[in-house]
């Protein structure tokens, strides 16, 4: 698929996004429109893949689980800012998101423990 295109040709429905992940270039396509800012992309990966983005946040949290929704969305604020544009040639999509959620839960965890440090 183009990218020229993509914005027009891509649905931006649950099923079709999860579709997306069976084919590595239309879910790559989505990403980067998501990390361009497109709303409707964001949208449909948060539908989407929010429970996977969840299982990641938790898994690199350890012990700070109950940050993992905080985690998620500052991902989803993150796209919508443009912050870390996606680029297939760094690999896919899908291993793109989930090491930027387990960067910023890492980060999330490192000052929770921290701030918890200092209440002691």
């Amino acid at each position: 698929m183009k990218n020229a295109n993509a914005r027009k040709t891509l649905k931006f429905d649950v099923q079709t996004v999860q579709s997306f992940r069976q084919s590595q270039d239309e879910f790559d396509t989505l990403v980067m429109l998501a990390s361009r800012g497109d709303r409707r992309a964001i949208g449909a990966i948060a539908a989407a893949m929010g429970g996977d983005l969840l299982k990641v946040a938790r898994a690199a949290l350890k012990g700070c689980e109950d940050e993992a929704g905080d985690v998620v969305q500052d991902f989803m604020l993150a796209l919508l800012e443009e912050r870390w544009p996606f680029n297939r040639e760094q690999g896919g999509g899908q291993t793109w998101m989930f090491g930027i959620v387990k960067m910023i839960a890492r980060n999330r965890r490192r000052e929770t423990l921290r701030g918890r440090g200092m209440e002691d």
